[in-house]
């Protein structure tokens, strides 16, 4: 008997009302390769070994990675509403159909396509790649042929944006050494301030431990991340916060005071800003009242 085909590559999308915080639990995926193409609002993945990857808006996330090495993952609540399109490519159909040229695959791809470990790549999210999420699908088709289709699409999809610009990036090696040399400082710099998210190192010291100058530091942890330094910082420190509220750990004075913020009126506008309301409403919202 011939052998079974390989499940096909799908796709679905995520939107979430503005100002609305909410769990993504299709994030990752067993034995596969994802790809989330998102166009709105911030998401974030938390893993177990104490990392986190943050999904800025108009970003595409390469993704792979076991749900089990998942603590949590979320979309941010946001002034404007989430919106994502997430594509996966099961791991027996990318063996099939990347037979014979894996070889060939670009250097920022290949820990995704054979790696066994967590891997994430992070591009812009490009106009060409919006245009072809939002395409039409033809309405005379019937369900058949569009599954046809549609799975047709995606693998047009993957081959060209894992071959995309291929003799720029093995031209340009150099530069891929000096990017993947940016993001482990950037992670450097993300450890460290976590690990004194109540009293962070200055910028100047970060660059001084890194070895790098500070506008240099601020610069590229702006490319990488796709935000600010002290937007980053922010935004984990009311994370860290509204965990220790919703557990129970904490109340809301005494989770200020855990995440470094010493004026209340601060942590209010900064938790608002973030959440979307203030904590005072967030905390009633966790109660179930209205």
């Amino acid at each position: 008997m011939p052998a079974a085909a390989p499940e096909a590559p799908f796709r679905s999308w995520t939107t979430v009302p503005e100002r609305i915080e909410a769990d993504w639990a299709d994030a990752t995926a067993t034995n596969a390769l994802v790809a989330h193409l998102n166009f709105r609002g911030d998401a974030e993945m938390r893993w177990k070994d104490g990392s986190s990857t943050t999904i800025p808006a108009r970003t595409t996330c390469w993704l792979r990675a076991s749900p089990a090495e998942m603590l949590m993952a979320r979309r941010l609540a946001s002034r404007d509403r989430h919106e994502c399109l997430t594509l996966v490519f099961p791991d027996a159909w990318l063996r099939l159909t990347l037979k014979g040229v894996t070889s060939q695959v670009g250097d920022a791809f290949q820990p995704l396509i054979s790696g066994t470990s967590r891997c994430v790549l992070r591009q812009p999210l490009t106009e060409e790649d919006e245009g072809w999420a939002r395409g039409a699908m033809p309405p005379h088709l019937c369900s058949q042929a569009r599954q046809l289709l549609d799975s047709a699409r995606l693998t047009e999809f993957f081959i060209h944006s894992i071959f995309r610009n291929e003799t720029a990036q093995q031209a340009g090696s150099a530069i891929s050494r000096t990017l993947r040399v940016a993001q482990e400082r950037v992670q450097r710099v993300k450890d460290l301030m976590l690990a004194q998210i109540d009293s962070p190192p200055s910028l100047d010291e970060l660059a001084a431990t890194v070895g790098c100058n500070p506008s240099y530091l601020s610069r590229t942890f702006t490319q990488i991340e796709g935000t600010t330094l002290s937007q980053w910082l922010r935004r984990v420190r009311i994370e860290h916060a509204a965990s220790l509220i919703a557990t129970g750990k904490c109340n809301v004075s005494e989770a200020a005071l855990e995440v470094g913020y010493q004026s209340f009126s601060h942590f209010s506008r900064a938790f608002a800003e973030e959440k979307g309301v203030p904590p005072s409403q967030w905390v009633r919202r966790l109660s179930g009242d209205k």
